[in-house]
């Protein structure tokens, strides 16, 4: 049984998307657990987090500058580097279906890069993409696509779908810390009055 290493995929947009959209929920409980009448204020854990937003991409810059890869390929390796997010790698495609038809291993899920939205500083995620949904709008004679607008969606790994030992799960706790300490100066300065919560001991 073989497993990946991590690879590092770093994907710069070209132009950061006009919006984002963040839907937070609660985490459910338990799954085959009846929630008792006293435990209806209780967290599960941290809440489940989606992101919606869409990537612009376009090859017009690089071709008025004489960008050779751009010439010849358009946007097509930018795009290629978005969709290999959500790819395993093909050596260890490869070199798992060799040792399986030698019978030497059982064969698991390849496991993938650690993927990150980096959105500022005060924003470092671990994400896992849900799905890429590609607009190719414009193309050159050899039909390479020169403009395209990515709809991207993912959901943010939090400590609760990480193993401790996993970066990701710290970098996600000090998100949470730097969330909450803006939420802690926001209080303290009157900016959120609207819900107030109760914390009991």
């Amino acid at each position: 049984m073989t497993r990946a290493d991590p690879r590092a995929r770093i994907v710069i947009f070209q132009y950061n998307p006009d919006s984002m959209t963040r839907s937070l929920r609660p985490r459910a409980a338990p799954e085959k657990s009846q929630v008792p009448p006293e435990d209806a204020h209780r967290s599960w854990g941290a809440p489940v987090e989606s992101i919606t937003m869409t990537v612009e991409v376009d090859a017009c810059d690089q071709l008025e500058t004489g960008n050779p890869l751009a010439a010849a390929t358009g946007i097509a390796g930018q795009l290629a580097a978005l969709e290999m997010l959500l790819y395993p790698s093909s050596a260890l495609v490869i070199a798992n279906s060799l040792l399986l038809q030698a019978g030497t291993i059982g064969v698991v899920p390849p496991e993938g890069p650690l993927t990150l939205l980096v959105w500022g500083p005060a924003r470092v995620v671990p994400i896992r993409l849900e799905s890429l949904s590609i607009t190719e709008q414009a193309f050159d004679t050899a039909l390479n696509p020169t403009r395209a607008a990515v709809e991207v969606t993912a959901q943010v790994l939090s400590y609760d779908d990480l193993p401790i030992t996993d970066p990701g799960y710290a970098l996600f706790l000090v998100h949470q810390v730097l969330k909450e300490t803006m939420a802690s100066t926001a209080v303290g300065s009157g900016a959120v009055s609207a819900l107030t919560t109760t914390v009991g001991a």
